[in-house]
């Protein structure tokens, strides 16, 4: 049965009346710690665009260090860190060294200190690891081309680590000075590593080594797995497969996530065969994706297509880690997908997300609605996270990719500090779903049931179930964004007897009640509960 705003101070009235028999509902519940497992929430930073300590207008690992008490208290025990190595660009991608820490962000000792003080925290961190190709730039590659105009042929310490030919191919280019051509699929600046060498190999184990043992990190992010082998699929998978039984005979325990940007799960699901833990859900990212789709106002019955999804979810990724996220450096802001203004969509989307099983992966910013302005290049991907209301502050990063001007104009919400104080802000909806998460395992590691049973009272909920170890918690959806709904739940078949957690999207002030003897559940505009 469906209820109108209008009736919002009724029910309240109501729940008053029957607070012996109703449970008392908030935003959140206690502050609860995630299990330290191999399921953990990650948040994904920028270095050069987080928080500044040397005052060069750079975010830096110093940086990063220092705001690790906020990234705990939001709920995260996971860090990606885009790439920190030596690199000509903006975004590192293009590597010039794959055992430092380019200058820019600090030094190696910061790093070490970063993830000593992460662990002691209870927090992980992971870094990019970009083995598709090197930069240009590298000596690797510098000495290879020395030798070939020199020789005329390739050879030498280095001649095997790039992809040389005589004819030209599609994403080749000539190597200056010879009648040679060098594979570059992405850019002529970043060129491909030939990874059936040998000493190519060798060299990524010994990288990972380092890494993983002299530094201390907990795994790796890796960059453009279905461009390792142009064409070949099964190439790629076998390379990976390599690269996952080097990487956890070095530690066993390291997590380690892959980018395949494909556009439906069954061909991201292939990549699972090679043994990695984790690879990005990319269908359900951006505007385009599953998520967003589900949210759409047209939708005539979202309940059934939310639990239709997470079914398909189970179902496909049948192994591994799912990794799911809404976006990331290469993609548009949440903010800007759905609407910079459409504030409670904006929550409603990252509810859903803590609802995934597996690990999910939120991009530094996005708890606070940052946007992806201008024209949405790349670089503007990356803008300053922006910690306070104030022109100029401590840890302010001035110094934007590509010099982009960092103008209040390029930030829709208020900063971090306004927001912590404002209880109906999207970064304290953002810390309510993961503390959600966090207060109940079985979401992240549960097997999935769909109760389809309740579609018939309304189209717009969706009632499922998740056990992990022999404990079950029901999770209800209210997708539509301007009604509240009610139902009436078996609550002897569901085992339920008290409402745990609930999120509210919405501004409407209306809030999520249940009445445990009769199973009635009220469900605002835009609401997740979770019952026990």
């Amino acid at each position: 049965m469906n209820r109108h705003r209008i009736r919002v101070f009724l029910i309240t009235a109501l729940a008053v009346i029957c607070l012996v028999s109703c449970a008392s509902t908030s935003s959140s519940s206690a502050k609860a710690e995630p299990l330290d497992d191999e399921i953990r929430n990650y948040y994904e930073i920028y270095v050069g665009s987080y928080f500044d300590t040397d005052n060069d207008g750079i975010g830096d690992l110093n940086g990063v260090t220092e705001k690790l008490p906020y990234i705990k208290d939001m709920g995260f025990n996971g860090i990606w860190l885009m790439p920190i190595t030596v690199g000509s660009s903006y975004h590192k991608y293009d590597v010039e060294n794959y055992y430092d820490v380019d200058p820019q962000f600090g030094t190696l000792d910061d790093m070490r200190n970063l993830v000593q003080t992460a662990h002691s925290m209870g927090i992980d961190i992971i870094i990019d690891l970009v083995v598709n190709h090197s930069s240009s730039n590298h000596p690797w590659f510098k000495s290879a081309c020395e030798y070939l105009v020199t020789h005329g042929q390739p050879g030498g310490d280095y001649g095997e680590y790039y992809n040389f030919s005589q004819t030209q191919k599609q994403g080749y280019q000539r190597v200056s000075g010879s009648a040679w051509y060098y594979e570059c699929q992405f850019v002529g600046t970043m060129p491909d590593l030939n990874l059936d060498s040998p000493k190519v190999r060798d060299e990524i184990g010994n990288i990972m080594k380092f890494w993983l043992q002299d530094i201390g990190i907990d795994g790796f992010r890796l960059d453009a797995v279905t461009s390792f082998y142009t064409n070949s699929t099964q190439k790629s998978i076998d390379f990976l497969a390599w690269l996952n039984q080097t990487a956890k005979a070095i530690k066993g325990d390291c997590y380690i996530v892959g980018e395949a940007w494909l556009g439906n799960n069954k061909a991201v699901r292939e990549y699972y065969a090679s043994g990695i833990d984790s690879f990005f859900c990319f269908p359900l990212a951006t505007g385009t994706g599953r998520v967003a789709d589900t949210l759409k106002d047209i939708r005539s019955n979202p309940g059934e297509i939310l639990g239709n999804l997470m079914l398909e979810l189970e179902e496909v990724y049948d192994t591994g880690i799912l990794a799911p996220f809404l976006s990331n450096h290469d993609t548009a802001r949440v903010a800007s997908f759905t609407g910079r203004s459409q504030t409670d969509k904006i929550k409603m989307s990252q509810g859903i997300l803590s609802l995934m099983s597996g690990s999910p992966f939120v991009y530094y910013g996005e708890e606070i609605g940052m946007i992806s302005t201008s024209d949405g290049s790349d670089p503007y991907k990356r803008i300053a996270m922006t910690w306070s209301a104030k022109s100029v502050y401590e840890g302010w990063c001035y110094t934007s990719p590509q010099g982009i001007p960092v103008t209040k104009d390029n930030y829709y919400y208020p900063s971090v500090e306004a927001q912590l104080q404002d209880p109906e802000s999207i970064l304290n909806y953002y810390k309510a779903s993961l503390n959600m998460r966090n207060a109940n395992p079985q979401i992240a590691r549960g097997e999935l049931s769909i109760r389809d049973e309740y579609y018939s009272q309304t189209k717009y909920v969706c009632v499922m179930q998740r056990t992990w170890n022999g404990s079950t918690v029901t999770i209800a959806v209210n997708l539509d964004r301007e009604w509240a709904h009610d139902i009436n739940l078996d609550v002897a078949a569901l085992g339920i007897s008290e409402m745990a957690d609930a999120l509210h999207a919405s501004a409407d002030p209306d809030r999520a009640s249940f009445n445990a003897k009769t199973g009635a559940l009220h469900l605002p505009p835009y609401s997740i509960v979770v019952l026990k």
